[in-house]
């Protein structure tokens, strides 16, 4: 069964009622598999997940641009291991042409996320710049576009607990006129107020041998993008990406 027809099986949900479990603040466990075990894993949820629904759609796209200092300070602090980091980036909801400047402030192993409503320009103004001052103390005007990246994401919420589950496909990166695609990778993301590994998504991977994996796609990206960066910290995140094959296609 084809990934469309599958998430025809799902209960839909909206927007409004998605923000019960909002989760700017929160605990997010990643796992990285082939496609080709995501049909295997759909056939699994639809009874305790819904779905996010949009104007119809049930597949939704995104673009992302991430801000960094011109020596990429911070994928250095994410290869350092730093408990306390942070990620500045343009997101963009591609269907409903919503764009957010967003800080992702990590801290202990806990995600908090502050936006604004904003587009991206070839510089920040003013308003971005008091935005992003609340929360960073590094010089702004040396920030600026260090990478992008397009994908597609499927939207889970489950139907009783604070969880919400991402499954992101069809991943490319983007810098210049370069691009690099991961076509046969997926990235699932578990996101709740607090960790709980026997939730139904969470035992139904571990049923299925697949581990947690400590995974940025800001960093994977600019490691891709740039064979000159230091990652040493990365490199079992590299081969377990290039030994994902897979013909089967959404």
């Amino acid at each position: 069964m084809i990934l469309k027809e599958q998430l025809k099986t799902f209960a839909p949900i909206d927007l409004k009622q998605m923000d019960r479990v909002k989760l700017l603040r929160r605990s997010d466990t990643k796992y990285l598999i082939s496609k080709k075990k995501v049909s295997d894993l759909l056939s699994s949820l639809a009874q305790d997940y819904f779905i996010l629904e949009i104007d119809g759609n049930r597949i939704a796209s995104y673009h992302t641009a991430y801000l960094d200092t011109p020596d990429k300070m911070y994928y250095k602090h994410h290869h350092q291991g730093r408990n306390k980091r942070h990620k500045v980036r343009f997101r963009t909801y591609v269907e409903s042409c919503l764009s957010f400047l967003e800080v992702k402030l990590k801290d202990k192993g806990k995600t908090n996320k502050k936006r604004i409503t904003s587009t991206q320009n070839n510089s920040l103004d003013e308003a971005q710049k008091a935005f992003l001052s609340e929360w960073i103390t590094e010089d702004l005007e040396q920030l600026n576009t260090s990478l992008e990246n397009t994908f597609q994401r499927v939207t889970l919420v489950h139907k009783r607990e604070q969880e919400r589950v991402t499954i992101d496909f069809n991943l490319n990166f983007v810098l210049e006129n370069q691009t690099i695609p991961l076509a046969e990778q997926v990235i699932i993301e578990i996101k709740q107020s607090r960790v709980n590994r026997n939730s139904v998504i969470s035992k139904l991977l571990r049923s299925k041998l697949i581990r947690p994996l400590r995974l940025s796609k800001y960093c994977i990206g600019c490691i891709l993008m740039d064979d000159g960066l230091k990652y040493n910290r990365f490199k079992s995140k590299l081969l377990k990406i290039n030994q994902i094959q897979s013909v089967w296609n959404f």
